[in-house]
């Protein structure tokens, strides 16, 4: 589908740059991003890119608190009650660098539940994140974007069947297809996720 954006060019203030001129005088110089132009749009990809892979990685503990090597006779080290709590509270911090304040709670939905799940004895959450963003559409008007994206996810862990027995380390990798809306925070300028929805790309479901 083609994608046409008949917006009129906006000022990016941001673009303002004081330039010395012979004589010692100063003049401002303006650039301005056209909505749907190429760099509109390599800024909202950067941005959902960022988003995706802060959306996950702050779904796994960091590394230093896994104690010891899993091995399937030793699990990996177990965050502690402290680690758990700054886990939480470090990661509502980065979805809210990244998301609006409505999605961000959204989103924090899994983070709470990942950090709950990590208190189980039986589980070991080795760490999630985002290996690739394929581009499907991007489209800006404004202050406004909208995104198509193939994300591929990845996540570790180990679980043990039953008391006193192995543990089994899963590592299982997912390509999901998203839709999203971008809007640009007028304060700080940065494009924030107000809405994702998406659903495994056929033939990648668990």
């Amino acid at each position: 589908m083609s994608l046409v954006d008949r917006s009129r060019p906006y000022w990016l203030m941001g673009g303002l740059a004081a330039v010395a001129l012979a004589g010692g005088t100063t003049a401002l110089v303006c650039r301005y991003v056209t909505p749907g132009s190429p760099a509109a749009k390599a800024e909202v990809r950067s941005a959902f890119t960022q988003a995706m892979r802060a959306d996950l990685a702050v779904q796994g503990p960091p590394t230093s608190w896994h104690l010891a090597a899993p091995t399937a006779d030793r699990p990996a080290g177990m965050p502690d009650a402290a680690q758990r709590r700054r886990q939480l509270a470090d990661g509502l911090a980065v979805l809210s660098r990244c998301f609006t304040p409505a999605q961000a709670r959204h989103e924090a939905v899994a983070l709470r539940n990942v950090v709950a799940e990590e208190a189980e004895p039986t589980f070991r959450n080795l760490g999630r994140g985002v290996s690739a963003v394929d581009f499907r559409r991007v489209s800006v008007s404004g202050s406004r974007a909208t995104v198509r994206a193939d994300v591929t996810a990845w996540s570790k862990a180990q679980d043990q069947q039953r008391p006193g027995g192995g543990w089994n380390t899963s590592d299982p990798v997912n390509v999901m297809d998203y839709t999203a809306t971008l809007v640009r925070d007028p304060a700080s300028g940065r494009w924030l996720v107000s809405s994702l929805k998406g659903d495994f790309v056929p033939g990648e479901g668990p």
